[in-house]
């Protein structure tokens, strides 16, 4: 109630009347998700700057993330360092908004507000050409802003917006929240006896960033207004009502922001780059930020300066009302984050009132709280929603919002697992859009990505002649196709998964004729690159080395003509060596993707024909002597608690082994996966949305369950974002796809419902989730049985449906 009657209050401060808000507010509790999904805080955030970053003076952080002392004893704000680390502050006290293109941590503090702002193609370095050694390796000096054109570079932060109060706060009555259903930041905190009200958005149909200020006392509000740089030679200046910040990478890249304050009431006065308020009422202040990358590798990346675009952006979004501009980003983020609406049971009260890091902390005593394994699986929805927007770049290992100049891992992306980890979740949770600059950035780096790999095997293989066909790419890569640490080279076929997934999920026969001839070109590069073995496996090298077969009596039964992945490797475990089982199943992956690809476009059957028979001549996967899925082609034992499970990708995201289909084999990867354990090593938040995902495949609901557990004791920060550690999103983007597969699959030519039910959600609902054949389901369940379902379709095409343990035949309603 309490929160309802905040919102309540600023929308009607923005114009609305008491009944028009309260109005609005039901409609869209009638109309949106049933539950609103709340991350909130009753102690400030604490906003000093770490890494670098610049105050230049000109703000004040003396009250930053500390209470008011006492005025009786005269005390003096300090910070307090027993939150941490500067660095770990980041990434675990602020709350982040972002409309795909760019984004804020939010960071409602006790003496100011900071933004920590963020634009996805600030980006230093560049293609980064040529390899150093011969391995291929090329250089990776990019952990810097400074990197030149010529080097890997990282993602920059674009910079600090600062809403200086010199004040401190209030303990009493302070309250900090992001809501996930409506896509803002509110804050309420007094300073000097005034309340001042707060809320932040990011709009994508208007392209800026908008945060209202509002006091409970006429001509109350008193503010400093400015922007930090954390780059060298960023120029900040500020006329008139409007505060600029400009600067050039040692690329450069251009890049600017401006940030309008639009004042009721009061004195807006402007000096050495500060706007300072007096005596207001109430304020808006637009913020437009732009660069000049441009997705288009045959401009070199570069398109106008910002400052135009910027212009019209800032002047059309001044035309509308604070209340225009709310409606307008709501109905937009409503029509993706409403979609799906997901009930796993009730949280005690008193447990659900506590504040997240509260909450959280009693959820590592106690892990009976429903509603907030919920709140984790839409945070990810919301965060991809959020960073991740067609016509932009995509989602990093950060997601969109990075506040170090020398990002961990450079905030790049990551092709062996961090990248696609992102998008698991954006078929099954009907965000298919959000998929879509993911394969943008392939189809735009694809000549970057052939150069890459033409380097590469000239390094590696001097006597190779004339040009690669196709591509692949190193671990990491950046927008501008430059490649960097360690090549990898199954990547393109792992993401090739996604271009065939996305037609899969969403039946667009347009899409897949696109991308088509992208995925033929990663086959062909596989065509040229598999290498045969002799009869008992002769020929077979590990680390670069021919070995004795006849040592080896599980190579016994190989086929004279077998076709391995040579030198390959199970990330990030064991030897090199030939036929991988991680290689193995995704070479078999693409190939059979790519061959139903041709079948639905009606092209190149003759072609398709001779890659069935190549693609039917991979060394399969096997069962080693105590039971377990082999991971080298060499029957090794790996009890372990390594982190990745790299040879069970067949299983999950894979569908090449499922118990339906391959028991046996999926039995043995069952054991396998039990001697990964869930301890050590793999306390890496991105590992448990994977084993979240395949015990789903395997039925087994409560270790999925377990795993969904496990992420949010060990690797959630108080925000709940996950974190590696450092902060990585991927923990967070993946969940929801792993959730998914506990209450949907799709991927062995029937649709099942509640395929792993578990004790801890014994109960509950789900509505929106899509299954692959672009159909809709809806479901309840009780006591881990469905008892209710709906699924309709565009064309109401006939699907075997499994429902508890049943097999149907079942026409979907046709959507209207």
């Amino acid at each position: 109630m309490k929160r309802t009657l905040f919102i309540l209050s600023l929308l009607a401060a923005s114009g609305l009347s008491y009944a028009a808000a309260q109005s609005q507010a039901s409609s869209r509790s009638a109309s949106g998700t049933s539950r609103e999904y709340r991350i909130w805080s009753d102690t400030p955030a604490v906003t000093r700057l770490f890494d670098n970053q610049k105050e230049e003076g000109r703000t004040s952080n003396q009250y930053d993330g500390i209470w008011e002392p006492s005025s009786a004893d005269g005390g003096t704000p300090t910070w307090n360092a027993a939150k941490g680390n500067p660095a770990q502050l980041w990434e675990s006290e602020g709350y982040p908004i972002g409309n795909g293109r760019m984004g804020a941590m939010v960071f409602n503090g006790s003496g100011r507000d900071r933004y920590a702002l963020n634009e996805i193609s600030l980006w230093s370095g560049g293609e980064n050409l040529g390899t150093t050694n011969r391995n291929g390796d090329k250089k990776y000096n990019g952990y810097n802003a400074n990197t030149g054109g010529d080097g890997f570079g990282c993602y920059q932060p674009f910079g600090d917006f600062i809403v200086d109060f010199g004040a401190p706060v209030k303990q009493e009555g302070f309250d900090r929240a992001l809501s996930l259903n409506e896509a803002e930041v509110t804050s309420k905190g007094t300073r000097k006896g005034v309340t001042v009200s707060s809320e932040s958005f990011v709009s994508a149909p208007d392209q800026v960033m908008v945060f209202s200020y509002k006091a409970d006392q006429p001509g109350k509000l008193d503010a400093k207004f400015t922007f930090v740089g954390q780059q060298d030679g960023v120029q900040v200046s500020a006329s008139g009502n409007t505060v600029t910040l400009k600067g050039t990478l040692k690329n450069g890249m251009q890049f600017e922001g401006q940030a309008v304050v639009l004042n009721n009431k009061g004195t807006l006065t402007a000096n050495n780059g500060v706007l300072e308020l007096k005596g207001g009422d109430s304020c808006v202040v637009l913020v437009a930020l732009g660069t000049d990358y441009v997705m288009d590798y045959s401009k070199h990346w570069k398109g106008a300066a910002p400052s135009g675009k910027i212009a019209k952006q800032l002047a059309a979004a001044k035309k509308k009302s604070l209340a225009e501009l709310r409606a307008a980003h709501r109905k937009d983020f409503s029509k993706y984050f409403d979609r799906v609406t997901l009930n796993l049971g009730t949280t005690d009260a008193a447990v659900a009132g506590l504040p997240t890091p509260k909450r959280l902390d009693a959820y590592k005593k106690n892990q009976n709280d429903p509603q907030l394994e919920e709140t984790m699986f839409q945070l990810g929805r919301y965060l991809l929603i959020s960073s991740s927007r067609p016509g932009s770049l995509p989602a990093n290992l950060q997601g969109l919002w990075n506040g170090m100049v020398s990002p961990p891992w450079a905030s790049d992306y990551h092709s062996n697992i961090n990248m696609q980890m992102a998008y698991w979740g954006a078929e099954p949770t009907n965000l298919p859009e959000c998929h879509l600059p993911m394969m943008d950035l392939l189809v735009a780096t694809e000549e970057p990505n052939r150069i890459a790999t033409q380097e590469y095997v000239k390094a590696t293989q001097p006597d190779h002649q004339g040009k690669v066909r196709g591509w692949t790419l190193y671990t990491s890569h950046n927008p501008f196709g430059g490649n960097g640490w360690q090549v990898n080279i199954p990547a393109s076929a792992w993401y090739a998964l996604h271009m065939w997934e996305h037609y899969n999920f969403t039946q667009d026969k347009a899409y897949l004729k696109k991308v088509y001839p992208m995925m033929k070109e990663i086959c062909e590069f596989w065509e040229d690159h598999l290498k045969e073995l002799g009869a008992g496996g002769k020929g077979f090298k590990t680390d670069g080395k021919e070995v004795d077969v006849t040592k080896f009596p599980e190579l016994a039964d190989i086929k004279a003509g077998t076709l391995v992945a040579p030198h390959g490797w199970s990330p990030e475990h064991g030897p090199r060596e030939d036929g991988v089982a991680h290689d193995q199943q995704l070479i078999w992956e693409l190939f059979t993707n790519t061959i139903a690809a041709a079948k639905t476009l009606g092209v190149d059957d003759a072609w398709a024909k001779q890659l069935a028979a190549k693609r039917d001549r991979l060394a399969g996967p096997k069962i080693g002597k105590e039971g377990n899925l082999m991971e080298w082609m060499i029957d090794r034992i790996p009890r372990t608690q390594h982190r990745h499970t790299s040879h069970l990708f067949a299983v999950y995201p894979g569908n090449m082994i499922n118990p339906v289909k391959t028991p046996e084999l999926s039995e043995a990867a069952s054991k396998s996966l039990e001697w990964r354990g869930t301890t050590g090593d793999s306390r890496r938040s991105w590992t448990w949305p994977w084993r979240t995902a395949l015990w789903a495949r395997f039925h087994n609901g409560d270790k999925a369950h377990e795993m969904v557990s496990g992420l949010l004791q060990h690797n959630t920060l108080p925000n709940l974002l996950t974190t590696h550690a450092p902060m990585q999103l991927d923990g967070n983007f993946g969940i929801p796809g792993g959730i998914s597969e506990m209450l949907l699959q799709s991927h062995s030519g029937q649709i099942e419902l509640l395929p792993a039910p578990a004790k801890a959600w014994a109960s509950g609902s789900v509505k929106g989730l899509k299954a692959r054949g672009n159909v809709t389901v809806d479901f309840t369940w009780k006591d881990g049985k469905v008892t209710d379902y709906k699924l309709t379709s565009p064309t109401g095409k006939k699907v075997k449906l499994v429902v508890n343990g049943q097999t149907k035949d079942v026409t979907p309603q046709k959507q209207k």
